[in-house]
């Protein structure tokens, strides 16, 4: 490993335990209460460093968001394309969503579940026109458009259609975190029939 590589790596390793400290504080504390001199304090380093990497804690909150929202497409883009089948994609995906979110519960409070501008700016979905800009819901609506096109799915406003599959699934994803001791056997049955109620609806 020659030395520029060495020195991207302690510098990624460093700019990680940053952004690792304040999801601690988001967590435990809130937004609010974060700041620069407190993730300082945590990990052992001058605020003046965290400066080199951040401009201010609303950055950190942005690439922590932004990260986070990465790993949720990535998760996603594994489900190959049924062609025959979009509602087969379109369940598996939702399923793999749902899974990783139920994974890391704390995570998508903070991404998803928060007020926060830096994070809002990131992830809201329901405004007209949003799929434009939002990778996650872009593809959503390519699997309703197939769904239609073969002949699968209803006559009905894609994008509209998209933003309700995925406010659906946030919303039953944030029930079950919030309803953290439910058995095992009723979150499978709640979520499928989720999917259920979900693809019926949209099916002809």
């Amino acid at each position: 490993m020659s030395i520029s590589e060495r020195r991207e790596n302690e510098k990624e390793a460093i700019k990680n335990k940053i952004i690792d400290a304040a999801k601690e504080i988001l967590v435990e504390e809130g937004f609010e209460k974060l700041s620069i001199r407190k993730i300082a304090n945590k990990i052992e380093y001058s605020p003046g460093i965290i400066y080199h990497y951040f401009k201010d804690k609303g950055d950190i909150i942005s690439v922590m968001v932004g990260e986070g929202y990465k790993r949720i497409l990535e998760t996603i883009s594994k489900v190959p394309l049924n062609r025959e089948n979009p509602e087969k994609t379109l369940e598996e995906g939702l399923r793999l969503y749902i899974d990783l979110m139920l994974k890391s519960p704390e995570e998508f409070k903070i991404i998803l579940m928060s007020n926060i501008e830096e994070v809002k700016d990131k992830v809201n979905i329901l405004e007209r026109g949003i799929s434009k800009e939002r990778k996650s819901l872009q593809g959503l609506c390519n699997l309703v458009s197939l769904g239609m096109e073969t002949g699968k799915f209803k006559p009905m406003d894609v994008e509209l259609t998209a933003q309700i599959l995925w406010t659906a699934t946030h919303g039953l994803i944030s029930r079950l975190i919030l309803e953290e001791n439910i058995s095992k056997e009723q979150k499978e049955r709640l979520i499928n029939h989720h999917f259920e109620i979900l693809i019926n609806g949209i099916k002809i």
